[in-house]
């Protein structure tokens, strides 16, 4: 398809008069989001009233639109609190759903984990006191890389519990600095004084991989991108290890080391985003830029069009996926975003209120109007310093520009070929900020100013469109779901209550040992022995006769176990039902592993026959070659409490016009099978495609419905 060009104009106020080229068919890489950061003065938040807690949620969350939350991993000991990072993220979702994603951060490791013993760089004495202790026997490499992996996936375990469960992570907050604060040192491969990321890395895949939905990693995320110091950690690690690249922008080398001064001359990033945008950027792997900010202790105007023109040097050249300013909020009134007084006598505030800074509004030029899953367009200008990128929706239907004027006042003429403008919004440097004002073939631009315009279509037929990405609403995961049903949590028991072994076996123990930050567990012992040489040996636990977990085995579609193994070595257990007539394998060979904690799934097929009709346990049952398990929760997902669309969703497919077209979405919305709907489904209503593990979403022009590959 030809490119649209857009015919120039002249305002009598302007003068300049600026074209600009958009090519609609022209697509580049795909929008991840856009975000801020939430990594400090948390509790400044939560320390608001009632009321100015809602507007600043309202401001920093519906307000900017965001789809990205960037927030640290601050478990690295069982006793810190994480409340004020749940209230905020829990305020985020309610406002914008799962379509807010939440990208995690680790400042440092464990100070346990340390030589120096701190979190803080400014209790280390040399380099290597600030990275990880060495190891004799680490199966990694020299340095405690096992321990290092098993806290992250302990803490990311710790933080579901409390309802943060998330979406990307990076494994270290600028590996390459010393810092006074939190930190943890690693070279891009281990040394003989600095442990390596190449390294942990490996360690901390292979430890999440064993949880039930692990995060995407992200990395290296370094302080900067000059002096090919982002390349030298990507070219270390395996990029099978990462699904996305991050870094800073804390240097853009060529002696552009100074932030602030980045910032008013964003040109400088424009050549290391290029050779790293090249080399590295893919919708498969995404790059986002995960912090960045002036370092001034004052809040500027000119930042407004700094931040800006650092996206747009990001999105065109550096084909950035996503963008993450450092500061959601701070505490006083000097917040890159957002400033947060609670009240007199927090710091230096006088007053209980919120400061809307100017890059507030560059954020919002773009999140507020391009959302997730939406392609960078190709796009030119011919305008005196102005800067443009350009966005089309997934399924063609709307296209943002956004241009950006550094110098005197100019007309647009914004014309797109079988578009039409529809909205526009307009900041000014030294005025006016996020203004709406009338859209139309041509806008005059202020000098110093940005303008967004969304237009639109109902023709979209010689475009290559995508479908949107599916609004995947957000339920308090406080507040039980409908969809799930906890059979029991031993957190809340004291008891190893329902329990019974035969006689052979030794008796179910109600354990408090605390392991991996779960203190409260049972006990299986099963036979240790192969069964086939001395008899098949089973623990049976009763389900409780509560209302709540009432016939889950014939509701639900799948059980899902918190399970370790009981000794040194990975326990394969089977697990079946049992009390209705004879034993009923729902699932053989089930994986508790030596060391560590994992939630396996267990499908409930086989608790309904061909016809229909319920097996009828009312136990499940447990046996074994090996030792046995610990088990420290039992919860039925799938159940869709009492309505029987979701109900039928594991036994009523086969009816359910099979011929109908239907699309699968990951569950970040992206496209990964089309075709038949009969040959997506198996009879039990899971994916027969050949796709990864996991939660996705099937689609047909009827309905949409969250599905699973097993």
């Amino acid at each position: 398809m030809k490119k649209f060009l857009i015919s120039t104009a002249l305002f009598a106020s302007s003068a300049f008069a600026a074209t600009i080229t958009v090519n609609p068919a022209s697509t580049v890489q795909k929008v991840v989001g856009f975000g801020a950061g939430a990594a400090y003065y948390q509790s400044w938040i939560t320390a608001m009233s009632a009321s100015m807690q809602k507007d600043f949620y309202d401001t920093a969350f519906t307000g900017l639109n965001l789809s990205l939350l960037r927030i640290g991993n601050w478990k690295q000991e069982d006793t810190t609190s994480i409340a004020a990072d749940v209230a905020i993220v829990k305020a985020g979702k309610e406002r914008l759903g799962n379509r807010l994603k939440v990208e995690m951060s680790s400042w440092s490791a464990p100070g346990r984990l340390k030589p120096s013993g701190s979190v803080n760089g400014n209790q280390g004495h040399s380099k290597s006191d600030k990275s990880l202790k060495k190891s004799d026997n680490d199966p990694y490499g020299k340095y405690v890389y096992s321990e290092f992996a098993h806290w992250w996936k302990t803490s990311l375990q710790s933080y579901e519990q409390m309802g943060i469960t998330p979406d990307y992570i990076s494994l270290q907050n600028e590996p390459d600095m010393e810092a006074e604060y939190e930190e943890t040192l690693f070279e891009p491969t281990e040394t003989g004084e600095i442990a390596g990321y190449k390294q942990a890395l490996q360690a901390v895949r292979d430890s999440i991989s064993t949880l039930a939905n692990p995060p995407k990693i992200l990395g290296p995320e370094p302080l900067g991108i000059g002096y090919n110091n982002f390349e030298k950690y990507a070219k270390a690690f395996d990029d099978k290890n990462v699904d996305g690249y991050a870094y800073h922008l804390y240097h853009a080398g060529d002696g552009n080391d100074n932030s602030g001064q980045n910032y008013l001359n964003p040109e400088n990033f424009r050549k290391p985003m290029t050779a790293i945008g090249k080399n590295y950027g893919s919708d498969n792997k995404p790059i986002i830029m995960t912090e960045f900010c002036t370092m001034e202790n004052a809040v500027r105007a000119q930042d407004m069009l700094g931040l800006a023109h650092i996206m747009q040097v990001g999105f065109t050249s550096g084909k950035l996926n996503g963008y993450i300013a450092w500061e959601l909020f701070w505490g006083e009134e000097n917040g890159q975003l957002i400033g947060v007084c609670p009240g007199e006598g927090w710091s230096s505030c006088k007053e209980a209120k919120l400061y809307i800074n100017p890059e507030y509004h560059a954020m919002r030029h773009y999140s507020k109007f391009v959302n997730p899953g939406w392609r960078v367009v190709n796009t030119t200008s011919d305008g005196n310093d102005l800067y443009t990128v350009a966005f089309r929706s997934a399924d063609c239907d709307s296209i943002t520009v956004v241009a950006i004027n550094k110098g005197s006042a100019q007309s647009l003429n914004l014309s797109v070929n079988g578009y039409n403008p529809v909205s526009a919004v307009q900041s000014v440097e030294s005025g006016d900020k996020s203004k709406a004002i009338t859209a139309g073939a041509i806008i005059d631009a202020p000098a110093k100013s940005i303008t967004t315009v969304v237009f639109t279509t109902s023709n979209t037929a010689a475009l290559q469109c995508e479908d949107s990405p599916i609004d995947d609403p957000y339920i308090d995961p406080s507040k039980q779901l409908a969809d799930t049903l906890v059979i029991v949590d031993y957190a809340n028991e004291s008891a190893a209550k329902g329990w019974k072994s035969d006689e052979t076996l030794k008796a179910v123990t109600f354990e408090t040992t605390a392991l991996d930050g779960v203190s409260k567990y049972v006990k299986v012992p099963l036979a240790g022995c192969a069964q086939d040489d001395c008899g098949y040996q089973h623990a049976l636990f009763t389900l409780p006769d509560a209302a709540a977990v009432k016939e889950p085995l014939t509701k639900c579609k799948e059980l899902v176990f918190t399970v370790r193994s009981i000794d040194n070595e990975d326990a394969s257990v089977n697990i079946g039902g049992a009390g209705g007539s004879t034993w009923s394998s729902y699932q053989y060979g089930n994986t508790a592993p030596a060391g560590s904690w994992a939630d396996v799934s267990v499908p409930l097929d086989n608790e309904i026959d061909s016809t229909g009709a319920p097996f009828g346990s009312t136990q499940l049952s447990f046996n074994s070659d090996n030792a046995g398990l610990l088990i420290a929760k039992i919860v039925a997902v799938g159940c869709g409490g009492n309505t029987d669309a979701i109900k039928g969703m594991r036994t009523n497919f086969a009816a359910n016009n099979l011929n109908a077209e239907a699309t699968v979405f990951d569950m970040n919305g992206n496209l990964v099978w089309k075709g038949r709907k009969g040959d997506a489904l198996n009879a039990n209503g899971t994916l027969k495609p050949s796709l990864r593990q996991g939660a996705y979403i099937l689609k047909t022009k009827a309905n949409a419905q969250r599905v699973i590959k097993k």
